[in-house]
C-alpha cells in the first residue's frame, strides 16, 4: 500500500507518464497526415507535465485490473488511452467531435500496436455508449463547455459503468475565481477589453460540491487531489457507481 506522503509526491512528479515509442519525426508526419490541430502534438510529446490528466491514468492503472473496459468521451488524440495502452490494458475506447484528431489517434495506435476504438460523438449528448464499463476517464473538457453541469454529466454516464466500476475526473477549483482576469480567454488578458472573450474555464466547483454531486447521482468520492500551483488550479477526483 502506497503511503499517503508518497501518493501525493507520484501524482505530481513527471515519471513515467510519457508516451513510448514515438519518435518526433513520426508525430510530425502523423499530425500532417491528420491535419489536426498543433495542441495535439503538446499534449503528446508533454504529456508528462499534464498532471491532472496522467494522476488521472494513475489511478484507473492502480485500481482496475489489466482486462477492464475503459472509456474515454472527449479522448482527442488518445494520448491518454495510449498511455493506458502501454500499461497493458486491452479493452479501450474513446470518441470525440474531432475527426482529424480521431485519426491521429487510430494512427498512433497503429504505429504503436495498441488495441484502441474511437468514434466521432458529442460528449454531453453521445448517440453510441459502451454498456458494462469498468471505468470511465474524462479530463480536460467539460469544464470548457458553456452551460454544462457536473450533474447532467454523471446522470449521463453513470449508466454505462457496471456497479462498482469506476469515473474519473478533473474541474477546475474556485480558487480561480479569485484570480485577476479570470473572466476572459487566457489569450486575451492583455487586450482592450472590449476585444476580450469570456473565460474558457466555464465551470469551477471545490471538492465540497463535487463530493455532494456525486452523492446526489449515485457516485461515492473515493479520494481527490488539488494541483494548488497550477493555473488555472485543477483538481482531480476519483468516483465509484453505488447504485
Amino acid at each position: 500500500m502506497i503511503v499517503p506522503a508518497l501518493a501525493y509526491l507520484l501524482d505530481r512528479l513527471p515519471f513515467g507518464n510519457s508516451l513510448e515509442g514515438i519518435s518526433q519525426r513520426q508525430l510530425s508526419k502523423l499530425m500532417w497526415q491528420s491535419k489536426a490541430p498543433s495542441w495535439h502534438e503538446y499534449a503528446i510529446t508533454s504529456r508528462k507535465w499534464r498532471r491532472h490528466a496522467c494522476t488521472a491514468c494513475r489511478w484507473l492503472n492502480a485500481i482496475l485490473p489489466k482486462n477492464s473496459s475503459i472509456f474515454e468521451p472527449g479522448c482527442g488524440s488518445a494520448a491518454n488511452l495510449l498511455w493506458l495502452g502501454q500499461q497493458g490494458f486491452q479493452r479501450l475506447y474513446g470518441s470525440d467531435i474531432s475527426n482529424a484528431a480521431l485519426e491521429l489517434g487510430q494512427n498512433l495506435a497503429s504505429l504503436l500496436s495498441l488495441p484502441l476504438e474511437v468514434w466521432h460523438d458529442d460528449g454531453l449528448n453521445p448517440t453510441h455508449l459502451p454498456n458494462g464499463l469498468d471505468g470511465i476517464l474524462s479530463v480536460n473538457w467539460l469544464y470548457h463547455i458553456p452551460g454544462t453541469t457536473l450533474s447532467d454529466f454523471l446522470v449521463r454516464y453513470r449508466n454505462a459503468l457496471k456497479i462498482g466500476g469506476y469515473l474519473v475526473c478533473d474541474m477546475v477549483t474556485r480558487q480561480y475565481d479569485k484570480i485577476p482576469g479570470n473572466q476572459w480567454h487566457t489569450k486575451d488578458r492583455k487586450l482592450p477589453e472590449e476585444k476580450r472573450r469570456p473565460s474558457e474555464y466555464t465551470l469551477r466547483l471545490d471538492a465540497s460540491e463535487v463530493s455532494c454531486i456525486a452523492c446526489r447521482n449515485g457516485f461515492a468520492m473515493i479520494k481527490s487531489t488539488c494541483f494548488t500551483l497550477s493555473r488555472p488550479q485543477r483538481a482531480v477526483y476519483l468516483l465509484r457507481r453505488v447504485e
